[in-house]
């Protein structure tokens, strides 16, 4: 059996956002998000990365850094979307992390990904493929 190589990174990400139904959290308001994911593969690609991770964080950033969260589709529910709770956030970023893996050639996988809101709480999101 190959060797199998894990890569853990974190960066901050500030957004904002509001969240229906849920108390004071239904005023808009922001969080430095604490991004933390998990990539693992068998290959490192010709830079002898697994994945660069200033690809994944310049993704994220580029779309969502300093934005009002409920303005993208994919978090306004009258656009087909969901209510942006640290669950949701975690499970988004998941699949654009996800999504820029699979252009990679050496294919690496992300195995999960946790999304820290504040100081006591986070959400981890992970496909489970069984």
């Amino acid at each position: 059996m190959p060797g199998k190589y894990t890569l853990i990174k974190h960066f901050w990400i500030s957004c904002a956002h509001s969240v229906p139904r849920a108390g004071k959290c239904e005023r808009v308001h922001g969080h430095n998000y604490k991004v933390t994911f998990c990539v693992e593969g068998t290959e490192l690609d010709q830079t002898q990365m697994l994945i660069d991770f200033r690809l994944v964080k310049h993704a994220l950033e580029k779309k969502y850094d300093h934005h009002l969260l409920n303005e993208f589709p994919e978090f306004n529910p009258e656009q087909g979307g969901s209510i942006p709770s640290t669950e949701k956030v975690a499970e988004v970023f998941y699949w654009t992390i996800h999504k820029l893996c699979q252009t990679k050639e050496n294919k690496p996988t992300l195995k999960w990904i946790e999304v820290q809101e504040t100081n006591e709480a986070y959400a981890r999101y992970e496909w489970n493929e069984e």
